[in-house]
């Protein structure tokens, strides 16, 4: 084994246990991270394993095929983030509305307030 596989398995590894440990996470969540890294680690320990895939899928390298993979993956990730961005705003926006609502007063009028809509009298 080379100096990058070990380099590389234990940032995976990493990765994993952070996600594990720090993150509250559905159990259907947590066996696709298990799933995600079992590949990774798969991927990085045997090499040749993605050239064989690749070729049975019609891509002409594994390296190839791990490009087509991160960027599908990228631009999946990316509208999952922008959506829950967007949620969150929505749900902040209806809580101060509530709020703002909530913690209205009624304004109390003044006599100033009262002649306004009076005429000014003129002085004679």
């Amino acid at each position: 084994m080379r100096l990058i596989q070990i380099v590389l398995v234990v940032g995976a590894l990493s990765s994993l246990l952070a996600y594990l440990g720090y993150f509250r996470s559905a159990m259907r969540d947590r066996l696709i991270a298990l799933v995600l890294f079992s590949t990774a680690v798969g991927a990085i320990v045997i090499p040749e394993a993605t050239n064989v895939v690749a070729n049975a899928l019609g891509v002409g390298r594994g390296a190839d095929l791990l490009t087509y993979i991160l960027a599908t993956g990228s631009v999946f990730a990316a509208i999952l983030l922008y959506t829950k961005i967007h949620n969150t705003e929505r749900t902040v926006t209806e809580l101060v509305r509530s709020m703002a609502i909530m913690d209205a007063e009624v304004p109390q009028e003044s006599e100033s307030e009262e002649n306004d809509h009076l005429p000014a009298k003129r002085a004679a």
